[in-house]
């Protein structure tokens, strides 16, 4: 039986994020971050560890009054990156820096800030050195992070972050000691009634009420919720989803534009 051949590509409707050379492929948990994170008016994005690009691309259609600044440690992923904002449409507004977080030193700060870190800290670190960078926390330890994102965030911007369970907590210990407070999470479950595998926290230096929700990726894998469907439609051009509306097959024609849905209340985003 001949193994599966995938894609060196993930295709969407207004771009194609090439992921030959990041060590990290674009994921669902990703593109919900992406797709969700309340940034339609923010005008100055930072994009930690940006990988293929993907969460620049997604904000970049979703806000496009914004500049997006992508910072990636690894040269090969940067490149990529680059070469994939290049081939987009947002190209003007879109630019990557190949640097360490930590030694980033922008002219100006930030008023959303979009982070998928490392997930793992405990773990055997991966043979291959690219995927121990991407994968493992000790390239960019979550306190690291904390502390450089307090300091780029301007006064009443907000940070979103996906984080793994586990790290999630961590981080959520982490910023008692630091000027950052938590105004979102976001708990990801594969289905209804699974204990969440991934957790968004919005974290911002002004304090203020926190919303807490859940989402469900899938009615029954492969099929998404149609939560998390109305949120993947604007941007995926194949999609299963248990709502009709937002089915996409592969014979359709890929479009841009149309509505963003908030996640739960299916109400339109201006």
């Amino acid at each position: 039986m001949n193994k599966r051949q995938r894609n060196s590509f993930f295709q969407c409707k207004e771009f194609r994020i090439e992921q030959r050379g990041a060590a990290m492929k674009v994921t669902t948990d990703a593109c919900i971050l992406g797709a969700w994170a309340p940034l339609q008016s923010a005008r100055r994005i930072l994009d930690i560890g940006t990988g293929s690009g993907v969460l620049s691309l997604f904000a970049a259609q979703r806000a496009p009054e914004a500049l997006i600044d992508a910072v990636e440690l690894d040269p090969e992923a940067a490149q990529q990156a680059s070469d994939n904002f290049e081939a987009s449409p947002f190209r003007a507004r879109l630019n990557i820096h190949c640097t360490d977080i930590r030694r980033f030193q922008p002219s100006h700060a930030y008023d959303l800030v979009l982070c998928n870190p490392p997930f793992f800290d405990s773990s055997t670190p991966n043979a291959n050195s690219r995927l121990s960078q991407a994968r493992h926390s000790p390239s960019l330890p979550l306190a690291d992070l904390l502390e450089s994102i307090s300091t780029l965030l301007e006064p009443n911007g907000k940070a979103f972050l996906l984080l793994e369970r586990t790290q999630a907590e961590r981080a959520l210990s982490l910023i008692q000691s630091r000027p950052l407070f938590l105004r979102h999470q976001l708990n990801l479950n594969n289905q209804a009634g699974n204990r969440a595998h991934c957790v968004i926290l919005g974290l911002s230096p002004e304090a203020g009420k926190t919303e807490r929700r859940e989402l469900n990726l899938y009615s029954q894998h492969p099929v998404h919720s149609r939560e998390a469907g109305s949120l993947l439609y604007p941007f995926y051009t194949r999609l299963r989803c248990e709502d009709p509306k937002f089915e996409i097959n592969q014979t359709q024609t890929a479009i841009g534009g149309g509505a963003t849905f908030d996640a739960l209340s299916q109400k339109p985003i201006a």
